[in-house]
């Protein structure tokens, strides 16, 4: 698996693999017409957003086989005073699931936190009803510290769980 920062000709990309995730993982949870409906659209804006005018402390980084895209994840280094960097995006698609890349993925976010951001913790958010991510977090040390129900994409208020690692090196092996 081959690793590189995101530029912003790779909106596009990165907006496709979003809702390519999206419709399999969250099927069971959000709204099947907004699934559907003009998602690619919404997301490429948003990621053409993030990337051009990116957030202090943003990386996202692309994982690729064989010049293939596999998935990708973003973060935001010191993203909250208490919680530490946000993993704000992870995703694989399906052709990368049960590899590892989630794994590495998370990895990777987690040495760039710890480089820039020692000694504070890495945090995201996690659809309550997505027992799989939810199962794959607390196998690799994430600890659901908080409730919250947030507004989605969808239009709808979806419940979530912070999941948190108090000490990120947990996560590289």
């Amino acid at each position: 698996m081959d690793f590189r920062d995101a530029s912003p000709a790779d909106a596009p990309l990165i907006a496709a693999m979003h809702v390519e995730s999206w419709r399999i993982a969250y099927a069971h949870i959000m709204d099947p017409a907004y699934l559907a409906g003009g998602i690619e659209a919404e997301r490429l804006a948003t990621w053409t957003q993030r990337l051009e005018h990116s957030a202090p402390g943003q990386r996202i980084i692309i994982a690729e086989r064989d010049g293939q895209p596999m998935g990708f994840t973003c973060i935001i280094g010191g993203a909250d005073d208490r919680w530490g960097t946000l993993v704000d995006n992870l995703h694989a698609l399906p052709a990368a699931r049960g590899t590892g890349l989630g794994t590495a993925l998370l990895a990777r976010g987690a040495e760039w936190a710890i480089e820039g951001w020692p000694r504070t913790g890495l945090f995201l958010w996690c659809y309550s009803d997505n027992l799989a991510a939810r199962g794959f977090y607390a196998s690799r040390g994430g600890v659901e510290v908080e409730d919250w129900d947030k507004p989605g994409p969808d239009g709808r208020t979806l419940p979530e769980k912070r999941i948190y690692w108090a000490d990120p090196a947990i996560l590289i092996r």
